[in-house]
């Protein structure tokens, strides 16, 4: 632990001077320096520290790599929907997680750090604002760009089941190619043929970006809609887009908003407006309140939200009713307001997206 950067940033940022020995001993002696004790969160403080006190603790001893990991994703879990390590206020938590935890940051690959996103998420953030230019730990680069999905690994029983069928393919391919040859008009092009694989009925079909409303106005025939412009990162600008939020949303609270859109879906016309997407949305009982899902406020325009158990390439154009409704109706926000698929949560390059209050409802 490098306790001399911990003073030198805390003091910057406190604007106070923080002096805590090098040999500080325990977790709990470093939080009774009256400084940092007063810039500790109001609740929940002996919990974080218990936690903080197991990280550090195992981070001396290599043998307990699985352990530390353990707590890391507790520690990743903890900061899920909250800007900074206990809440939305910066705390002598945040101060000493980043300083702690720069080495690690500095060894993870894109891997490592997908797999704590919500720590990335919060590390790349605090390192970028408020411990920007903090004269001593540099600045990590951090790719916002999710790792690819590894392909599945093929288990032994099924690999030598495959192997067999393919020597009895190859078997039945040859005995039926002099008869193939035989019939009128017979080119052995049917055997040629392969027969794609079904895509599954799942999230990754859905094309889901991150959007911004630049502009909104009423429909000009529908009380009940609002045409608007989405700047979804496009070459060929901003899309527009009709939603049915007049009764549910003030229009102030539209404008300039960032949104999910699904954007596969097939073109449509309402009432006179070709719309080229779909705003998401979670609804509660019998849509008494309507929210947008939003993205983090640091999320890029255009990047695609993924679901990291649910890899592949998402339909050109949604055109089966069916599969949208069969999706649909698994897309929900759980009861940290967060959007997932099956329990999966939806992840931006800045963290996961979320509605404002309303939890485990719906999202269309």
């Amino acid at each position: 632990m490098n306790i001399k950067a911990f003073n030198a940033i805390a003091t910057k940022v406190w604007n106070t001077t923080v002096s805590v020995p090098e040999d500080f001993g325990k977790i709990t002696t470093l939080f009774t320096n009256d400084v940092v004790k007063s810039h500790l969160p109001k609740d929940n403080v002996e919990t974080s520290i218990k936690l903080l006190e197991g990280i550090y603790d195992l981070s001396k001893n290599e043998n307990d790599a699985k352990k530390q990991a353990a707590l890391l994703h507790k520690l990743n879990k903890e900061v899920l929907v909250t800007v900074y390590i206990s809440g939305n206020e910066l705390t002598a938590f945040d101060v000493f997680y980043y300083v702690f935890l720069h080495a690690s940051m500095v060894k993870f690959n894109d891997k490592d750090r997908f797999i704590f996103c919500n720590i990335t998420r919060w590390f790349n953030y605090v390192q970028n604002t408020v411990f920007l230019n903090n004269g001593q730990l540099d600045l990590v680069p951090i790719s916002t760009t999710p790792p690819p999905p590894e392909p599945p690994k093929p288990k032994a029983k099924d690999a030598a089941a495959g192997d067999k069928k393919v020597d009895e393919k190859k078997a039945g391919d040859a005995a039926a190619a002099p008869a193939a040859a035989g019939k009128k008009g017979g080119s052995g092009r049917e055997s040629n043929k392969t027969v794609e694989a079904p895509k599954p009925e799942d999230v990754s079909r859905f094309e889901i970006r991150v959007g911004k409303i630049v502009e909104v106005a009423k429909h000009a025939d529908a009380d009940s809609l609002y045409v608007e412009k989405i700047d979804l990162g496009e070459s060929t600008g901003p899309r527009t887009i009709v939603s049915g939020l007049v009764n549910y949303i003030p229009i102030d609270q539209v404008q300039d908003r960032m949104v999910l859109v699904l954007c596969n879906l097939k073109p449509r016309n309402m009432k006179g407006v070709k719309s080229e997407g779909m705003v998401l949305c979670g609804s509660g009982e019998g849509k008494s309140t309507v929210e947008f899902v939003e993205p983090p406020a640091t999320a890029k325009i255009g990047e695609r939200v993924v679901f990291a158990s649910y890899p592949g390439e998402f339909d050109k154009a949604l055109t089966k009713p069916e599969l949208i409704d069969v999706v649909l109706k698994e897309l929900k926000t759980n009861g940290d307001r967060v959007a997932t698929w099956k329990g999966e949560v939806g992840l931006t390059s800045a963290g996961p997206c979320t509605c404002k209050t309303l939890a485990n409802v719906n999202i269309a």
